[in-house]
């Protein structure tokens, strides 16, 4: 995964979000904006950013 890819949540993550109200589910795509060794940040169409670990998240679409 790397910084332009396009990306969404992987689907186990809605179980683990069902359990968790501290964790925000969502189907939309994403653009990771900043990478590091565990962690991305991802922005959403709505403007939003949201960190969390990169293995939450499963790469749609590579950037060239």
């Amino acid at each position: 995964m790397k910084v332009g890819d396009l990306v969404k949540m992987k689907n186990h993550m809605f179980w683990v979000a069902k359990n968790n109200r501290r964790i925000d589910w969502t189907d939309q795509l994403g653009i990771v904006v900043e990478q590091s060794a565990r962690a991305v940040k991802v922005l959403f169409p709505d403007g939003a950013i949201k960190a969390s670990l990169a293995e939450n998240y499963e790469v749609v679409g590579e950037r060239g």
